[in-house]
């Protein structure tokens, strides 16, 4: 694990993230043997103010790669997404109307992603994941895009 959040706070690669969690603490986080230990994870990766937001879209992001998995089981070859494989950005947008903070989660597979306007390669897919900041409620979940 990194010393603090800040040293992965930043990515500039996508330079409107707030935070960025490189895939390979990513299976840490989701692998946790309990919530105590997953907390405290997610605390050392983004810090106490975005900890239980992180915690929220993971939750999110498994729940529909899970479902994804199972619509696509028979598909040949059947869609497989690894989250444990994803590193993990985080933009901060605000909504004037009606007034909200929307932290909007993006989990990612693949280390550099192909140039945005040729497509990624086969090995990459995305999930997204919007939450509103203040009331924690999930307000949409995407993905993958490919």
């Amino acid at each position: 694990m990194p010393e603090s959040y800040h040293d992965i706070y930043s990515n500039p690669q996508f330079p409107s993230s707030i935070f960025n969690i490189d895939r390979k603490y990513t299976a840490a986080l989701l692998s946790a043997p309990d919530d105590k230990q997953q907390e405290m994870i997610a605390e050392q990766l983004v810090g106490p103010d975005y900890a239980l937001h992180l915690l929220l879209a993971a939750a999110a992001a498994q729940q529909l790669a899970v479902e994804w998995t199972e619509a696509t089981k028979h598909w040949s070859p059947p869609l497989t997404l690894d989250l444990s494989k994803c590193s993990i950005d985080c933009a901060d947008e605000c909504v004037q109307i009606p007034k909200q903070r929307l932290l909007r989660f993006w989990f990612y597979s693949e280390d550099v992603p192909e140039d945005w306007r040729e497509g990624y390669s086969d090995r990459f897919f995305d999930l997204t994941v919007t939450i509103d900041a203040d009331s924690l409620i999930i307000q949409h979940t995407s993905g993958p895009s490919r």
